[in-house]
């Protein structure tokens, strides 16, 4: 980095960790909507009548388990582990979390081989899930609010619940939030080994879930500073070769960003944050929607991170773009998965009192002239967790997958993974079934495939019948065709969020 960049980085009030730590700690109304004390409550009363809330239940448990049953036969060229990360403990001592999003992370491996499929769960053993075990009770302020803080803040690091994704860096998987450090782990033991410290004065940093892979495997992430953005640029091997934090001019919530061949966009939702506005308290309760409010667009080079221009898109809210490609006019085209309530993040306040969410995005493509107005074109209805090939990223796709919802009248979850023709418009859908909730699905290329569509889509899901978890592996080509191999668990774990799959040849 250039030594006026890290003399920037290092004179900015202590360094990046103080601008997250005075942005990022949740405020704490004194009379809060929803009592902390009636959370426990009411949950514990909607879930004796509705078994499909046993998905934002406490995880039954840390497990090993060498091999697990199979159905079907796994692909011969499939071998590897698959990785989840999501919140997984969400109660303690009578004291239940307010929202989905701040229960402690547990990251799930599933490893493919030649002889099966084995599993292993652990949650990560951060700092401020250290000092809840020791304690037995919730100590630790959170971005839900409502919890008496009885530890001391020390920075984002001491809130982190490292629980929405996972990276695999040099060997090692980090596992990721938004609001401060990622936290490495042993890939095969899931032994948590610290937090990641990239230098220069970014320890405690927010570093987003969503990390960008380019195409020579050197990685892009963003961190959300407010109306401002902290962009980072590292190495294959994890270390950092730029960050600069650059004005976006307003106040307005992003979770991921696209990568380009020649760009890094990042796309802020219709809201902003309002303590005094809040029904709620902490950071997610505190922001709100702004009728009108268009979604900000700020496309930035790639390699220095200056600015190169700005649009707007329709208002609303964005947890997550598919796929990201820039023409050689400048024109960029992606993917979304857009929801016109840009509200949404207080949707997930309701899990935690056993109402499910109102979750009703739809996908988009999206094209970026240079000059003139974006053109937005719906593709599909009700989904979520767009992903492509990872061997087309950052070039133009063809193909997108998405988790979506395939049973008439249902609104409580998604049970069905999508893939869409971007060309010719046409959807190939594999129906899981009403008993069945489904998370996010993943491609994985065949070794020595060619055509795009070439290689496996694999997920995770819940059986709320069955009260099981199980992993699945379809052909990506048609996976409307049915699973060519299921492996079950014998419990249930709660719902995760994004994941990895780690091929054994890399």
């Amino acid at each position: 980095m250039e030594a006026s960049r890290r003399r920037f980085l290092m004179g900015s009030a202590g360094g990046l960790a103080a601008l997250a730590t005075a942005r990022g700690l949740p405020a704490f109304a004194q009379d809060p909507y929803h009592p902390i004390n009636e959370i426990a409550p009411a949950f514990t009363k909607a879930r004796a009548s509705d078994p499909r809330l046993i998905a934002f239940a406490n995880a039954p448990g840390e497990f090993d388990f060498a091999h697990v049953r199979v159905e079907g036969k796994i692909p011969k060229g499939l071998r590897g582990a698959f990785y989840r990360n999501g919140p997984a403990l969400f109660e303690r001592d009578g004291v239940r979390y307010r929202h989905w999003f701040d229960g402690d992370g547990l990251v799930q491996r599933w490893a493919v081989g030649p002889s099966g499929i084995g599993y292993r769960g652990r949650f990560v053993a951060t700092h401020k899930r250290s000092l809840e075990e020791k304690a037995g009770k919730f100590v630790v302020a959170t971005s839900g609010g409502g919890i008496a803080i009885k530890a001391p803040l020390t920075g984002s690091d001491s809130t982190n619940p490292s629980n929405t994704s996972i990276l695999p860096v040099d060997g090692a998987m980090w596992a990721l939030w938004e609001g401060g450090s990622a936290v490495r782990m042993d890939a095969e033991t899931l032994a948590t080994e610290g937090y990641v410290d990239l230098g220069e004065g970014s320890k405690g940093a927010p570093f987003s879930a969503h990390p960008r892979v380019g195409e020579d495997g050197r990685i892009w992430n963003v961190g959300s500073l407010g109306s401002r953005v902290l962009l980072y640029r590292l190495s294959k091997a994890g270390k950092l070769e730029l960050a600069r934090i650059q004005p976006l001019g307003q106040p307005g919530y992003y979770h991921d960003f696209l990568l380009t061949s020649r760009s890094l966009v990042v796309i802020q939702c219709s809201t902003q944050s309002d303590a005094t506005r809040s029904i709620e308290n902490g950071s997610f309760g505190s922001m709100r929607a702004v009728p009108g409010k268009p979604m900000k667009v700020h496309i930035f080079d790639r390699e220095t991170f200056d600015l190169i221009r700005q649009t707007e898109l329709p208002e609303g809210f964005v947890f997550h773009f598919g796929n990201g490609w820039e023409e050689e006019d400048g024109t960029i085209r992606f993917d979304m998965a857009h929801d016109g309530n840009a509200d949404l993040m207080l949707e997930f306040f309701k899990p935690m009192r056993g109402i499910f969410p109102d979750w009703n995005a739809r996908a988009y493509r999206v094209t970026l002239p240079v000059k003139g107005a974006p053109l937005v074109e719906p593709l599909h209805q009700r989904v979520e967790f767009p992903k492509v090939n990872p061997r087309v990223e950052t070039r133009r796709n063809r193909f997108v997958y998405m988790s979506t919802t395939a049973t008439p009248g249902r609104t409580d979850w998604f049970d069905a993974v999508v893939k869409i023709d971007m060309e010719n418009g046409k959807d190939q859908i594999f129906r899981y079934g009403p008993e069945w909730m489904i998370e996010e699905h993943l491609f994985v290329p065949r070794p020595g495939g060619v055509e795009e569509d070439d290689g496996w889509l694999v997920g995770t899901a819940l059986n709320w019948k069955k009260q099981k978890s199980a992993f699945t592996i379809f052909d990506a080509a048609h996976p409307e065709r049915g699973f060519l191999a299921r492996a079950w668990l014998d419990v249930a774990m709660p719902l995760g969020l994004h994941g990895q799959f780690v091929s054994a040849s890399s």
